[in-house]
C-alpha cells in the first residue's frame, strides 16, 4: 500500500470524496432555492386578481417586489404607436420576438407582453404583427418584475426592435410602470390573435434532487471501488507468497 501507484490512487480518492460532497451540497442548495421560488409563484398565482393601483409600491410608477407572478385585471387602451418587438426570444426552440405594447389605463400605463411571434427571414426584418383591438380592452396578465438595465441599448437596432424590456426607453409616458410589465393570460376582446401566449411558469423541482443523489452515489462508489481494488491486490500478493 506504500507503493507510489497506491499512494497516488488513495490520494485521488481522498480528493474526489470532498469534491463529490461539495457538488451534492450545491445541488441541494439549488433545490431549496427552486422550492422557495416555486412557493412564491404558487402563493401569488392563487391570490385574487388585483388592479394596477393595488400592486404599486410606495412610488406610483413601480410595483412592489412581493407582487411578482400575481395576476392583474386591468382595463385600458392599447398604445400601438409605442409597440416594440423584443429580440431573441424563443418559443419551443424557435427564435422570434415578444410583442410588447403599452396599455394605457386611468391608473397608469403598463407594458404588456401580448405574446410571441416568429422571426422574419433575417435579423433585420420585422414580422407583420396583428394589430390589437381598438378601444377599451380588459386584460388579465401576470406581473413580471424587471431588473434595471446596466448597459445602454444598441444603436444599430432595426426600427421597432429592442434588445430588452425597458419601459422608460419604450414609451415617453411618465405614468408608465418602470420596474415591471405584464404577461398576458387572456383579454377581451382578444388581443393576442396570431400570437403565441407565453406559457405559465414551471413549478417543477427540476433535476436538482436526482443530481444531488447522483453525486452521493459517485462518492459511495469511489469508496467501494477503492476497497475492491485493495482487496484484489491483497489476494494477489498472498497468491504470490504461496507460490
Amino acid at each position: 500500500m506504500l507503493k507510489p501507484k497506491w499512494l497516488a490512487l488513495t490520494l485521488v480518492c481522498l480528493l474526489l470524496l470532498p469534491a463529490f460532497n461539495s457538488l451534492s451540497d450545491w445541488q441541494w442548495r439549488r433545490l431549496h432555492q427552486r422550492q422557495a421560488y416555486n412557493a412564491v409563484i404558487q402563493m401569488n398565482t392563487t391570490r385574487p386578481p388585483a388592479t394596477l393601483s393595488q400592486v404599486r409600491g410606495t412610488e406610483k410608477t413601480t410595483v412592489a417586489q412581493t407582487e411578482q407572478w400575481r395576476t392583474m385585471h386591468i382595463i385600458g387602451t392599447w398604445d400601438v404607436a409605442h409597440q416594440v418587438l423584443v429580440r431573441k426570444k424563443s418559443y419551443y426552440s424557435e427564435v422570434g420576438f415578444w410583442v410588447v405594447t403599452p396599455l394605457v389605463t386611468t391608473e397608469g400605463t403598463l407594458l404588456i407582453n401580448r405574446g410571441w411571434i416568429a422571426a422574419g427571414n433575417s435579423a433585420v426584418d420585422s414580422p407583420a404583427v396583428p394589430a390589437p383591438p381598438v378601444g377599451q380592452v380588459e386584460v388579465s396578465a401576470r406581473i413580471r418584475l424587471i431588473t434595471a438595465k446596466q448597459f445602454s441599448h444598441p444603436s444599430d437596432m432595426p426600427k421597432g426592435q429592442i434588445d430588452d424590456i425597458d419601459p422608460g426607453f419604450i414609451t415617453p409616458d411618465t405614468s408608465v410602470i418602470t420596474n415591471a410589465y405584464g404577461e398576458i393570460i387572456a383579454s377581451r376582446p382578444d388581443s393576442s390573435t396570431g400570437l403565441k401566449l407565453i406559457a405559465a411558469p414551471d413549478v417543477s423541482e427540476g433535476p436538482h434532487r436526482s443530481y444531488a443523489l447522483q453525486w452521493i452515489f459517485f462518492a459511495i462508489m469511489t469508496i467501494i471501488g477503492w476497497i475492491i481494488l485493495v482487496r484484489n491486490q491483497v489476494i494477489l500478493e498472498r497468491e504470490k507468497l504461496e507460490v
